[in-house]
């Protein structure tokens, strides 16, 4: 094995890295290749494979690069250091897993919203992500165990069928006094209500929620809702 010579390209695949690291690395001496062929071309030994490993698993755990030189140099290190840089590349992990789960799970809200849909427009669509990211970041975790469960999902697919039904209407160019009109803003309304109302029984706190979310509607969606609510408001005199 110690006639071993690599190309850059093989020692890559090998090792399972990237040609531009390994060009990186020949360029802040941190792995020199044994050997340049005319034309600038990289071959690796067997020491350079072994180097190579040893980097890789020191990176593994934690340590910057300007740290693995420093380290190769010395030969060893304090145990203390290698725990400190484990329990730090844990940590990093841990956080990374949680967020990995947590957008799993906003992932399966999202199939599960649009689960009884065929055809899905496209801003009410990303309205619906959008609310699921921004109130996983925002809401505190007492108001994520208290709202962000089955009930939520509910509401979100309600109000994404009413939204799509509502866009349905407008493209159709439906009047808004018209009894499918009529019965979307009702339900619309009530289910608004209903929303107000969950927020107040279960002490949620939303002050820190902008009003500027994304917006699904059209000035056209608008001007539909604002004349279906007026002409239903004026129904109930």
């Amino acid at each position: 094995m110690g006639a071993l010579k690599l190309t850059i390209g093989q020692l890559a695949k090998q090792m399972g890295t990237t040609i531009r690291t390994l060009r990186y690395y020949d360029h802040i001496d941190l792995l020199k290749p044994s050997e340049y062929k005319d034309g600038g071309h990289r071959l690796y030994n067997v020491e350079d494979v072994r180097r190579l490993q040893q980097i890789q698993s020191l990176k593994f755990i934690g340590f910057s690069l300007k740290d693995i030189s420093t380290l190769l140099e010395q030969g060893d290190v304090k145990q203390t250091d290698i725990f400190t840089s484990i329990d730090f590349k844990r940590k990093e992990l841990l956080a990374q897993k949680e967020e990995i789960q947590a957008m799993i799970k906003q992932l399966d809200r999202m199939d599960a919203v649009i689960a009884d849909q065929k055809k899905i427009d496209i801003r009410v669509f990303c309205f619906i992500i959008h609310a699921i990211i921004f109130e996983e970041k925002h809401l505190t975790s007492n108001n994520k165990e208290s709202f962000l469960n089955e009930e939520r999902l509910e509401l979100d697919k309600k109000y994404f069928q009413l939204f799509t039904e509502m866009k349905s209407l407008v493209s159709d160019k439906t009047s808004p006094s018209s009894p499918k009109a009529q019965n979307l803003i009702k339900k619309i309304l009530q289910e608004t209500k209903d929303v107000h109302q969950t927020i107040k029984r279960k002490d949620i706190n939303i002050d820190s929620i902008p009003g500027d979310l994304l917006d699904p509607f059209t000035t056209q969606d608008h001007q539909f809702l604002e004349e279906a609510r007026l002409v239903y408001l004026n129904s109930l005199k």
